[in-house]
């Protein structure tokens, strides 16, 4: 969509609310803090070491004639990392009332490891970066929604959850633990007014996937029944959904975003 700030539907107008995502300096979530700021969220951009181009979507968002945006950078495998995170967003925008957990990682972790310490710090690095920030970042970030008595939680999982990976069960594990902690969320903090739902894409063209995606492009289209790969900008606005004023009463939802590779 191409809306700007003097343009955008009612169902879609985001009310100058601040949106934390994190992981924004590329892909899923540079699109969506692009979409984000088009449709008037004031936008935190997080990014763990690619400071140009975080600048690249916060000028974007600029250009387009949006609110406010700025970058933060934050390793989010840190308590205190995160912790100051979310001050440094307080600080410059205001309490986070919109969030997107989008960062993670993918490492291969196959059970034929035979160093087990090579696997645990793999898999706790996963669990850590992948899980634990968002709940770490949800839980520093709810006295605000609560008092608000207004909240958007969004967790980026992955169709992994369901599946599972043969070669990456970290990943999917954590994936999983998002799916989860949304609907934990979802249940205990829906009398406040916030909502917890997971967007579970397939595969995405984006610089994480390209590696196997350049290598198997025309058989991983195959399997899928609308015949194409997504893209960020269609995982973002699955996101903005929940986000937006069209969604009041989804809650605790996993929206499957695999083009019909597989359904459950």
């Amino acid at each position: 969509m191409d809306a700007t700030t003097s343009s955008v539907s009612p169902l879609l107008d985001l009310e100058g609310r601040v949106a934390l995502v994190t992981g924004a300096s590329r892909g899923i979530g540079a699109a969506t803090a692009s979409l984000l700021g088009r449709c008037n969220a004031r936008v935190a951009i997080h990014f763990g070491k690619s400071r140009t181009e975080a600048e690249e979507v916060a000028n974007g968002i600029a250009r387009s004639g949006g609110l406010q945006a700025a970058v933060f950078q934050a390793e989010l495998g840190s308590d205190d990392e995160r912790r100051r995170l979310h001050r440094e967003v307080v600080a410059t925008l205001g309490s986070p009332l919109l969030l997107v957990h989008n960062a993670g990682i993918y490492v291969r972790n196959p059970f034929e490891e035979t160093d087990d310490a090579a696997f645990l710090s793999r898999w706790r690095t996963t669990q850590s970066v992948n899980l634990e920030s968002a709940a770490h970042l949800t839980l520093l970030a709810l006295p605000a929604m609560r008092a608000a008595r207004f909240g958007r939680i969004v967790m980026v999982a992955s169709r992994a959850a369901f599946r599972a990976e043969t070669d990456a069960a970290s990943y999917a594990v954590s994936k999983a633990g998002m799916v989860s902690l949304a609907r934990c969320l979802a249940r205990n903090e829906g009398s406040h007014g916030i909502t917890a739902n997971s967007i579970c894409p397939g595969w995405v063209d984006t610089e994480m996937a390209r590696p196997d995606v350049d290598v198997r492009k025309a058989e991983i289209e195959a399997e899928i029944p609308l015949g194409r790969i997504a893209t960020a900008e269609d995982c973002a606005r699955a996101i903005l959904f929940y986000l937006s004023p069209l969604a009041p009463y989804a809650n605790g939802t996993a929206l499957g975003l695999n083009g019909g590779s597989f359904l459950h």
